[in-house]
């Protein structure tokens, strides 16, 4: 009987192990060292007042820091990346690819290099150029607008006959998006077919609103909404990538800038709502 008994409890030992190895746990975390630097090719200090978000393809943001003043080796921010064995809403997995978000006041840009996540306990080192920002007020709204692309839009402007400095809240092909929120959205802002829209929608009862729209690659989508239209007060939703997806706030469909296709985002209806409407909106 005693022989019995421990072959059981090997077997059961064995059964536990395996379905261990099934289980999601953390591994540790990967340290991300970087060098952040202006157009200018001017490593940026503390007084840049610039946020560095490591977010996930689906729009989580992995982690977050601010700038700080440059250590000796030139480095002025450090990503602590959590790391588990399959990537997760706050984790990332050993061999993702995230992308580099950059905020500076009410602008936000994508670093055009991704950062590679590697094993758990050691350090990668970056060095990320962060694009120029140029502010505009109107009616108490600020938004900032890379020189870049104002230095882009500058021809068409001109080859358009429309005088004056950028202005990113005007509306140079009236379809009723703001040449701002085109950029956003990496639509033309002077071409009226070329918009951001929701094409499809549907909403089964008790179950996630479904929005379908063209997106860009390398662009950030959410979705506000407000129960009525009638001085309406917008506030932003959570979104999902599928039905049974976790919520987040934002979706990046694809972080390939040269990509463009049709996607659909989930919307969870506000509870208790009579009538409900949805604006889709890029970052």
């Amino acid at each position: 009987m005693k022989k019995a008994s421990k072959l059981v409890a090997l077997l059961l030992l064995s059964l536990a192990a395996t379905n261990a190895a099934a289980v999601n746990f953390p591994v540790g975390t990967h340290l991300i060292k970087g060098t952040l630097k202006d157009w200018q090719n001017k490593v940026l200090t503390s007084s840049a007042a610039v946020t560095v978000q490591a977010v996930s393809t689906n729009g989580s943001v992995i982690a977050s820091t601010k700038v700080a003043d440059p250590t000796a080796d030139g480095c002025n921010f450090l990503l602590q990346i959590p790391l588990s064995s399959k990537a997760t809403e706050s984790t990332a997995a050993v061999g993702d690819k995230l992308n580099c978000v950059l905020i500076q006041g009410a602008g936000l840009s994508l670093a055009a290099e991704q950062l590679n996540v590697g094993d758990a306990n050691t350090v990668s080192n970056v060095c990320l150029a962060f694009v120029n920002m140029t502010n505009y007020t109107k009616d108490g709204e600020t938004v900032g607008v890379p020189v870049e692309y104002t230095d882009a839009i500058a021809p068409w402007m001109e080859a358009y006959e429309i005088e004056g400095d950028y202005d990113p809240f005007a509306d140079y092909d009236h379809d009723g998006a703001s040449n701002y929120g085109e950029y956003c959205a990496g639509t033309n802002p002077f071409d009226a077919s070329d918009r951001l829209a929701i094409t499809a929608y549907s909403a089964p009862q008790n179950a996630p609103h479904a929005l379908s729209f063209e997106y860009v690659g390398g662009h950030l989508y959410g979705v506000a909404t407000t129960r009525s239209l009638t001085n309406p007060e917008w506030t932003t939703q959570p979104v999902k990538n599928s039905e049974t997806d976790a919520e987040q706030a934002l979706v990046m469909p694809s972080a390939d800038e040269e990509d463009v296709g049709m996607t659909t985002i989930y919307v969870v209806p506000a509870e208790g709502a009579t009538s409900q409407f949805f604006k889709l909106e890029a970052k």
